[in-house]
């Protein structure tokens, strides 16, 4: 699992390798850069998995969510 947190082209580079080897990535989507798919960082990986439910996919992007929302999606996430 590879969760992400704003970032810039290396975070964007590190996300792709981890995405091309079958890692789970997590962006915080909501923290803006790189996890929020600025510098190439893989489109695929800004989709919504199976095991997320869009709620919690929702508050990883949200930048008017309470932030401990956002942390507990992230952990529910990667449980």
């Amino acid at each position: 699992v590879y969760i992400t947190v704003e970032g810039g082209p290396s975070e964007a580079l590190e996300a792709r390798a981890a995405y091309s080897r079958g890692a789970i990535v997590v962006p915080l989507r909501r923290t803006g850069g790189a996890s929020d798919g600025m510098f190439d960082f893989p489109q695929e990986a800004l989709q919504k998995p199976d095991f997320a439910s869009q709620e919690q996919w929702s508050l990883l992007a949200s930048r008017d969510a309470p932030v401990d929302q956002s942390a507990a999606a992230v952990f529910e996430i990667v449980e």
